[in-house]
């Protein structure tokens, strides 16, 4: 059921097809004569590459601008509808699946409430149900299925190595999936994927040097340097929640002492106070002093851990994400000047602090986004300079 293009390779060589996509998609809006210009490739290769892309309803001509010499343009733009990408979500109480354009918009999507823990084949099983019950009757052109989820993931073989929400070890998502869904699937961490999700749809597009700390019931991160997602040896780089902060202080239950996440995550303060995180905001607000002391201590050592980010990576950007981010926006209120206290001088203005742009859906959009940043990869950097 993959999508197969109908482009002639004959006559366009596969490469080209795609890098031509990818800076469609990039910019947003673009004439055939700057696509020539950006890449080299000859204005007459260019028609011939994006008449194929129009026959294959993966772009479409919207709207004109002025040429060079006074003549009108015509811009070109992906086609939303061209073409769709399956998002689909696992988190320890639920299931999203979403149908997602190429833009990122999400056409249909669905919610499940299951019980994940311990039982992956179980959880996998009724994914697999409501994939196919949810892909019916739903346009054909599907490119593949996205899959984000918490936990230690492995790429691309899309082994969950470790899920510690789950109690899931050494489970084959992807090729499970796969062999039943008959799509090819795309399986990473759910913080890298709303990283890519806001570098291609959101709040950091065209920022090719960015990072992304996600606050929930953990803590996590992950980085982005030159518009690629780094990984690390075994895929593990960014478990930002697990660097000792203090080691004198609170058990964390990785069992060491003085995670950062200790000190920010939901769970730990909720812990740590015996009160849910709404309460715990409740009198925050109403100025109690023992919230007030929990809440500023969390936002200095999210401070701390922001500043230790710029000075090793010198991002463009911090994206902050996550459901203690979305609920709580108090956390961030003055953390930049917090972080600023932190900060090496010569990096107090290197960077911006934003918030994710796309929400409570940033999980399937993500999702989506791991299959498109594919779909598009080793395309990005052969634009000229």
């Amino acid at each position: 059921m993959v999508y197969n293009f109908k482009f002639d390779q004959q006559n366009v060589r596969k490469h080209h097809y795609f890098l031509l996509l990818s800076l469609i998609q990039k910019h947003k809006k673009i004439s055939r004569s700057q696509l020539s210009k950006f890449t080299g490739i000859s204005n007459t290769t260019v028609g011939k590459i994006t008449k194929s892309l129009m026959k294959d309803d993966l772009i479409i001509e919207k709207g004109q601008t002025e040429g060079e010499i006074g003549r009108k343009a015509s811009l070109l733009e992906i086609n939303p509808k061209g073409a769709f990408i399956i998002g689909i979500s696992i988190d320890i109480n639920s299931i999203k699946i979403a149908l997602v354009t190429l833009n990122g918009e999400i056409v249909d999507k669905t919610q499940v409430a299951c019980k994940v823990k311990h039982h992956p084949r179980e959880t996998l099983d009724q994914l697999i149900t409501l994939t196919k019950q949810f892909i019916e009757n739903k346009p054909k052109k599907i490119l593949a299925i996205g899959i984000s989820m918490p936990g230690l993931i492995s790429w691309p073989d899309g082994l969950a190595v470790r899920v510690p929400q789950f109690n899931w070890h050494e489970v084959e998502v992807r090729d499970y999936l796969k062999d039943k869904l008959n799509f090819d699937i795309f399986v990473d961490n759910d913080v890298r994927s709303v990283l890519l999700a806001e570098y291609l749809f959101g709040n950091l597009n065209n920022m090719h040097n960015s990072t992304c700390i996600y606050i929930g019931s953990g803590v996590g991160s992950s980085v982005m340097i030159n518009g690629q997602i780094v990984r690390g040896h075994n895929n593990m780089l960014g478990e930002i929640g697990h660097t000792t902060m203090n080691p004198n202080g609170a058990l964390c239950d990785c069992g060491r002492l003085g995670c950062l996440q200790t000190y920010i995550c939901i769970s730990e303060i909720e812990k740590q106070t015996q009160r849910s995180m709404d309460e715990v905001i409740l009198a925050y607000k109403n100025n109690e002093d023992w919230a007030v002391r929990v809440i500023d201590r969390a936002k200095n050592y999210l401070g701390i851990a922001i500043s230790n980010i710029i000075c090793t990576y010198n991002p463009e950007a911090v994206l902050l994400a996550g459901p203690l981010i979305e609920r709580f926006p108090e956390i961030t209120k003055n953390l930049e000047a917090d972080t600023k206290k932190h900060i090496w001088s010569p990096l107090k203005e290197s960077f911006l602090l934003l918030k994710a742009s796309l929400g409570e859906d940033s999980d399937i959009i993500g999702a989506s986004a791991l299959v498109l940043n594919n779909f598009l990869k080793n395309t990005a950097n052969n634009e000229k300079r």
